[in-house]
């Protein structure tokens, strides 16, 4: 039986993502953001055409491979969202860590890459936001509202405050890592990281509540 004008074959969907992650393997080299659509074509070993085809442009080959990247990390952002174990402090610190511990495993890559298309191409800017920035901060959104559920946040916007908390994370961890800072302007990340948390907890911590005599 022929198969209807305009259905898509059984593998597409599969060869898509085979090709996007190859594109983001490209992306993330330290030319990347000059790399051409017949450049990408070459390093995923297919015809322009072929690209076109599932791309369209090279805006779209971009496009797909940051969402490649939000579906690599996304077991990991999964795991920020479940109940925490601990207190506030303890437990937001440990979260902290976490991220830093994944920077050089690839969350710099993502957000490196992302930011340097989105800021190049206003098309890329918020492919960048709802696959890798976002899906980062609304993790930590759901952590946070564990803690408000308990009583230990101020009554505050959970967005603001997830934003509080790991924009400045991210700024340190380009600083030291893609943008050079590590040789010219060293950082201490696990010091700043104790300390960007306590600042964080004192502002949006709640004060606990004084037991009767």
């Amino acid at each position: 039986m022929a198969r209807p004008t305009g259905a898509l074959n059984q593998d597409h969907a599969e060869t898509r993502e085979r090709l996007a992650s190859a594109a983001f393997e490209r992306l993330c080299a330290p030319d990347g953001i000059r790399v051409s659509f017949r450049e990408l074509a070459q390093s995923a070993g297919v015809s322009v055409p072929t690209l076109k085809h599932y791309f369209e442009d090279r805006e779209g080959v971009i496009a797909a491979a940051l969402e490649h990247a939000r579906k690599l990390g996304a077991p990991y952002l999964l795991m920020m969202t479940r109940p925490p174990d601990g207190p506030l402090r303890e437990s937001v610190l440990g979260t902290m860590r976490f991220l830093a511990m994944g920077w050089p495993m690839g969350l710099d890559k993502c957000h490196a890459m992302g930011l340097a298309q989105g800021l190049e191409e206003p098309r890329l800017g918020p492919a960048y936001i709802n696959e890798v920035l976002e899906p980062t901060t609304q993790a930590f959104e759901a952590r946070l509202a564990h803690f408000a559920a308990r009583g230990e946040l101020k009554d505050c916007s959970l967005r603001v405050a997830a934003l509080a908390l790991v924009a400045p994370v991210l700024v340190a961890l380009l600083h030291q890592g893609s943008l050079g800072g590590r040789a010219c302007r060293p950082l201490d990340i696990d010091a700043f990281l104790v300390e960007h948390v306590e600042r964080w907890a004192d502002a949006y911590g709640a004060m606990p509540v004084a037991s009767s005599p």
